[in-house]
């Protein structure tokens, strides 16, 4: 029986992919997608407990959302408790998100982003007295648009590091 080399490859991969989503989410955009700008992170964190759930899940979740409170000088917490609620949609139910088709995938995004800055959105009214506006939900929508893109690249990379 062939002896199996047990590599750190696949835990370097996963991280090397949310490292990589944190900077397309703090690229400047132009101004005219100031409101549009997808949520890479969420899209990253999103497949990975599609993927992998036993390895990332609402603890991950909240780590990236605290990340994103460190680099948009939120309140402490603000973006983790979203983020911890996309994981848990994402692992509570991969087992049935993995059967659907890509386009039913995108509405799932987007309904997960749509919560995700509804949360965010509520706090910071509740926090900063910022007044909750529809054009916020752009990011959802362009989530959702990119979703298959993410979703190819990121399950290319995962079958070719071997990541199970």
């Amino acid at each position: 029986m062939a002896r199996v080399r047990q590599t750190k490859a696949p835990a370097f991969a996963i991280f090397i992919t949310f490292v990589l989503a944190y900077v397309l989410n703090l690229v400047n955009y132009p101004e005219w997608m100031r409101y549009a700008k997808p949520d890479w992170v969420l899209l990253v964190l999103f497949y990975w407990c599609l993927a992998v759930p036993d390895r990332v899940g609402v603890g991950t979740g909240w780590l990236a959302g605290l990340g994103l409170d460190i680099f948009y000088y939120a309140l402490f917490g603000q973006h983790a408790v979203a983020k911890a609620f996309v994981a848990f949609v994402a692992v509570t139910d991969h087992q049935h998100l993995r059967l659907y088709a890509l386009w039913e995938q995108c509405i799932v995004v987007f309904l997960v982003a749509s919560v995700d800055i509804g949360i965010t959105a509520w706090i910071y009214y509740v926090t900063a007295n910022i007044e909750i506006q529809l054009i916020y939900w752009q990011s959802a929508l362009a989530s959702c648009l990119l979703w298959p893109l993410v979703y190819i690249l990121l399950r290319g990379l995962r079958h070719r590091v071997g990541i199970r």
